[in-house]
């Protein structure tokens, strides 16, 4: 266990220099060959095409926690104010905002091979309001709470026989993994993988790499962590901000990781005893560095009108 061998911080390279104030939900869109991710406070979603190096605005004005391709072309917005669909043509219309009664403040969300949605809610503000819940959305609209009493719902992620999910719920300071009924997408047999220390950080954004490896982003720990599939940290790669968010891979063949962070302190009761919500290292930049090992391909949902 350790960092890299090829040297740790110094493969770290910044892809785009934003000042995010919370970069989050990265994502490789293979179609046109550009990452996305956004800024939460800001309500932009970004585009950064790395062939050119050149970034550009893909969604503006619409709170947005986490992204996923849609197979009609366009992306799947998810935050505070429920599901959205972006179309190709930049039109944004709503899928659902509440469920039973209960807004939707969605915080992460991944699609699964059958095109539907995993996606947690959180009801935070300086502290929890009230716990969240995990859901799978159906292309249909239709709503299913598959797990529940979540503190503050983060990352998702699949294994690559999508059998398995794996859950972050960051207040818990735990990463979950549940059995998958592929044809239902019902989730069981909930057991913690991994439990993050105050040392480490909170878990925050998760992906997988080809090898079954789960990757986490942990804020406050400036620092991105490889979990065997048996909870054990395989190693660790260090950053030189502390608020690092989330992760994906991107690039030919998935070869590249990016990873996310943010520049607005989050002086929570989370933080560790050492955490100076002053000091300059916060974050805010898109990084990417070379991956020992090569990611994968997310799914993509069946929302829009050609997506079926």
């Amino acid at each position: 266990m350790g960092e890299w061998e090829r040297g740790g911080m110094r493969e770290w390279k910044i892809a785009a220099e934003n000042a995010d104030r919370c970069g989050e939900a990265p994502i490789w869109d293979h179609r046109s060959a550009r990452l996305l991710w956004t800024d939460i406070p800001a309500d932009i979603v970004y585009t950064l095409h790395p062939a050119t190096g050149q970034t550009s605005v893909a969604s503006r004005g619409v709170s947005v926690s986490g992204i996923a391709l849609d197979r009609g072309g366009g992306l799947v917005l998810a935050g505070s104010g429920g599901l959205h669909l972006l179309d190709p043509d930049g039109a944004c219309r709503p899928i659902v905002r509440d469920h039973e009664g209960t807004p939707l403040l969605f915080n992460d969300l991944l699609a699964d091979p059958a095109g539907r949605i995993y996606a947690g809610t959180i009801y935070w503000d300086e502290e929890m309001e009230k716990p969240g819940a995990l859901y799978l959305i159906h292309p249909g609209g239709q709503i299913e709470t598959v797990d529940d009493g979540i503190e503050l719902a983060n990352g998702l992620a699949l294994s690559p026989d999508d059998r398995t999910l794996y859950f972050a719920d960051s207040a818990a300071r735990r990463i979950y993994a549940f059995e998958v009924d592929p044809r239902s997408g019902r989730l069981s047999n909930r057991r913690t993988l991994a439990h993050v220390s105050v040392d480490d950080g909170i878990p925050d954004g998760l992906t997988s790499d080809s090898e079954g490896f789960l990757w986490c982003a942990c804020w406050y720990g400036g620092q991105v962590v490889r979990f065997d599939p048996e909870g054990c940290i395989e190693r660790r790669v260090r950053l030189p901000v502390r608020q690092v968010s989330s992760l994906a891979f991107g690039g030919p063949h998935y070869g590249d990781l990016y990873v996310t962070t943010a520049a607005e302190p989050w002086p929570s009761r989370l933080a560790p005893a050492h955490y100076d919500p002053g000091a300059t290292n916060q974050g805010g930049a898109l990084y990417r560095m070379p991956a020992p090992v090569p990611g994968r391909a997310e799914h993509a949902v069946a929302f829009g009108p050609n997506g079926g």
